[in-house]
Formats: C-alpha cells, sequence, structure tokens
C-alpha cells in the first residue's frame, strides 16, 4: 500500500466474505489485519486504516470519502447531469431522489476519541455516510443528513 506498509489488498472470499490480504497472508478481521500489519495502527496511516476498517464491514458497497471537496465536486457533476423532471421509475436510482448531503458535515477519516470516524459513499446509491467504528473494529453507518 505504501512505505512503511506491508502491501495490503482487498478481496472477497469464495464464501463472500471481504477479507484483506496482506502480503500473501488473508485476514478476516481487524485484529488479524493488525497482526500482520501492526504499522496501520498509527495515526500516520489512518486513511489506509478506515478503508481497512471499511472494507471488512461492508466490502465492495462502501467508498472511504478521504477528499470531501472531491466528492462534492463529483456528487454536483452528477446531481447537476440529472433531468429533475424525469419521474420517479422502479429500479431508477438518481440522487435526485435523496437531495443534496450537508457537505460541510463531511470530513476525512479522523478520530474522535477513541473512535475511529469517517464518511462513505453507498456505491449502489452514491449518497454518504457517517461511519464510526470502535477499537474492535464493530462498525456503524448512518446517512449523512439529505436535507438540502
Amino acid at each position: 500500500m505504501a512505505d512503511g506498509l506491508p502491501p495490503i489488498e482487498f478481496d472477497t472470499a469464495a464464501d463472500g466474505a471481504p477479507v484483506v490480504i496482506v502480503e500473501e497472508t488473508e485476514a478476516r478481521d481487524l485484529d488479524g489485519v493488525l497482526r500482520l500489519a501492526p504499522a496501520l495502527a498509527s495515526p500516520d496511516w489512518l486513511i489506509a486504516y478506515a478503508q481497512v476498517v471499511n472494507h471488512l464491514a461492508q466490502g465492495a458497497r462502501y467508498d472511504v470519502i478521504v477528499d470531501p471537496e472531491e466528492f462534492r465536486t463529483d456528487y454536483m457533476a452528477a446531481y447537476e447531469a440529472e433531468d429533475p423532471n424525469e419521474p420517479p421509475a422502479p429500479g431508477l436510482i438518481r440522487l435526485h431522489n435523496y437531495g443534496l448531503p450537508d457537505f460541510a458535515s463531511i470530513q476525512p477519516p479522523h478520530r474522535d476519541g477513541a473512535k475511529l470516524v469517517f464518511f462513505a459513499e453507498n456505491i449502489t446509491l452514491g449518497i454518504p455516510y457517517r461511519a464510526e467504528a470502535d477499537a474492535s473494529g464493530g462498525v456503524s453507518y448512518e446517512p449523512v443528513d439529505m436535507g438540502g
């Protein structure tokens, strides 16, 4: 992944579970990953740590938002490219169905006491979620306010 960390890859096991591969060894939980890549616990690797936690919790369903301004730019481009008058239809996912998120609340991954806080985009819907992870890797995801 970067200097100071061994190569880290994200994958899915044959049983469908998200796994993290450190060098050539597979890990299915955060403790296993940290045993294989202890440097990941350093504040220097907070973004990589958030990506590992997110992958173990959600697989490829969410992407960690590393750059909130880039997310905002991409979201607005997709939002503005939609026809706001297009009627809703089954199976049609549109950002206009959700509105505009509170972009000001979206931050890069950071610590809040013992909790890891990060924001992630739901890949299917395109909307942002706020995630909180505890030290064991348990993660909760809540949609960002879409009042805009």
